[in-house]
């Protein structure tokens, strides 16, 4: 799961807005394009769903309730801001410079939202039992399975980016499109 969490977050980022396959831009007098601006909160709020791409599950022995308690607690505070912060930024992001891009921005604000619930829901859950309940953390790390299986069965938001050559000018020219992993 561990694997396959890590490839699918990195797969999406790179088909979105990492640098690594800049398109020929012609070069721009002094004012950053139309949309650039856009484009650049689009990336900002993937900031941190892109640190879930490097995220690696401890390794917990069956019977250590502490560690596992201590893994599931630290796999919900990546998770959950990386999903959170990136639901809560795109859907508040202002008018897309067109209409693809406002699909795009829906389609993962869709697919992430449910996601995203369920990884609060499970948080909040373990966050309140007691540290040393098993059955907490085990439901906890079932959970957190299930999620896994959503994130991997998820559609991938990104290729209608990859396949946009305007988006990905604009992505070029975003900083924040930047810091996300190529």
């Amino acid at each position: 799961m561990r694997r396959s969490i890590t490839l699918f977050v990195a797969a999406l980022l790179l088909a979105g807005c990492g640098a690594a396959e800049t398109p020929a831009v012609a070069p721009s007098s002094s004012a950053a394009p139309a949309g650039t601006e856009w484009m650049d909160g689009f990336c900002g709020s993937l900031i941190d769903f892109a640190k879930i791409g490097d995220f690696k599950m401890p390794d917990v022995e069956q019977g250590d309730v502490a560690k596992a308690r201590n893994a599931m607690d630290e796999a919900f505070a990546v998770f959950a801001p990386g999903f959170d912060n990136a639901v809560k930024g795109l859907s508040a992001l202002g008018q897309a410079p067109n209409a693809e891009a406002e699909t795009v921005r829906k389609d993962i604000v869709a697919a992430l939202t449910p996601i995203r619930d369920r990884i609060v829901a499970a948080k909040t859950e373990l966050e309140a039992a007691p540290k040393d309940d098993k059955r907490a953390t085990a439901e906890a790390g079932l959970a957190f399975q299930r999620i896994g299986k959503d994130i991997n069965d998820m559609p991938d938001p990104f290729q209608q980016l990859e396949t946009n050559a305007s988006l990905k000018a604009l992505a070029a020219q975003a900083p924040n499109c930047k810091k996300l992993p190529s």
